[in-house]
């Protein structure tokens, strides 16, 4: 279950959260009581940006295939 905190919490407390995240999980820092951002383990963490990236589904930007797709035909290749 992720921990919610403000933002000042976080900044005074930087160095004790690191038990607070083994316990929660995952911590969401909130300003003005809306998120931040979210501080999540390493090994929860994607390895690379191409993982990261297939993890989001957002259909108005074009995917790899797409993308080579795109490229070569710029180049004039087929």
């Amino acid at each position: 279950m992720a921990r919610y905190i403000s933002a000042k919490e976080f900044r005074q407390r930087f160095s004790d959260m690191v038990e607070d995240l083994k316990e929660a999980g995952e911590i969401v820092v909130l300003k003005r009581s809306r998120p931040l951002f979210k501080v999540i383990p390493f090994e929860h963490a994607a390895t690379d940006l191409l993982d990261r990236a297939s993890a989001v589904e957002d259909n108005t930007r074009p995917d790899l295939q797409e993308i080579s797709r795109i490229v070569h035909e710029l180049r004039g290749i087929e």
